[in-house]
């Protein structure tokens, strides 16, 4: 396969016309993989540490979440009643680095002893916490919480294990859930680069990760890219056996590898001009990887 040279990145196109669609990649595999029977593997992915504290001061608490995934709403963890505990999830690239954050909170506030406070409450999304906490909201129910923290011996890569065991207590308790498993596959997209009397060389190394959510009420597929250094932080062990796809400079998908022991799935007659996504105001013609 040969790029087109008719269009190549300038400095006169904006970002747009640099960018791949995930959304389109991701419709292109579907697509193939239904034709051929067949679905796409889900990889383990690393669990969070997460901090869970029971509402013990006899007052209702209320606190803005660090992470704004309420959109600017007030969370409010009542004083009374089954679900009174608050969620934290914690800062850090990796399990002991999240584990040393929540520690460190347990040991500042106190929290062991007094579960969840007023003190702490208004100290999230401040100087005291802010390089600590990622997340916090609620309510939930402490034991039901709790319970789903597990002892985990977790496959970093490399030859590396981490282990982690959780910290329980009546009003204090941290720690990771068991692993689960997220569909998401490496592209590899193939960038040309052409010298001054050269032929236009494809360039090595040119790869993002593409992982799947569906909502829970509309059903909605969507994608989020990850860069595969953090993507091996992510998936640890297990980066290695997830799916890879081979894109072309153009935005077709050319092969789909499931790494399940059977040759790559070709793609004999790819065409990403059915996948543009309404209103993008791009042409295929127009997109390449940005880089």
């Amino acid at each position: 396969m040969h790029l087109s040279l008719t269009i190549p990145f300038n400095n006169t196109q904006t970002w747009q016309q640099r960018v791949l669609s995930a959304d389109d990649i991701y419709k292109q595999v579907k697509d193939t993989l239904d034709a051929h029977g067949k679905e796409m593997p889900a990889t383990l992915r690393r669990p969070d540490i997460r901090l869970i504290l029971e509402n013990n001061s006899g007052e209702e608490l209320k606190f803005m979440n660090p992470g704004d995934h309420a959109k600017e709403n007030v969370e409010i963890i009542p004083a009374d009643g089954e679900s009174k505990a608050v969620m934290i999830m914690l800062k850090g690239d990796s399990l002991d680095e999240q584990m040393a954050n929540a520690q460190q909170l347990v040991e500042k506030f106190n929290l062991d002893e007094k579960g969840f406070t007023k003190e702490f409450a208004h100290a999230l999304g401040h100087e005291q916490t802010q390089d600590l906490v990622a997340e916090a909201y609620g309510p939930a129910p402490f034991t039901g919480q709790s319970d789903k923290l597990v002892a985990l011996n977790w496959e970093a890569g490399e030859g590396t294990d981490v282990c982690v065991e959780p910290i329980k207590g009546a009003l204090c308790a941290y720690g990771a859930r068991k692993a689960d498993k997220e569909t998401v596959f490496a592209a590899s997209v193939e960038v040309f680069v052409k010298g001054t009397h050269t032929i236009a060389e494809c360039a090595e190394g040119t790869a993002m990760c593409i992982a799947l959510a569906q909502d829970w009420e509309t059903q909605e597929v969507s994608t989020r890219p990850i860069v595969p250094s953090v993507a091996k932080e992510f998936y640890g062990a297990h980066y290695d056996d997830m799916p890879a796809v081979s894109v072309g400079a153009d935005g077709n998908v050319r092969e789909i590898d499931l790494k399940d022991g059977m040759p790559p799935l070709k793609v004999e007659r790819p065409s990403i001009n059915q996948y543009e996504m309404p209103n993008s105001g791009l042409s295929s013609g127009h997109m390449a990887f940005k880089f």
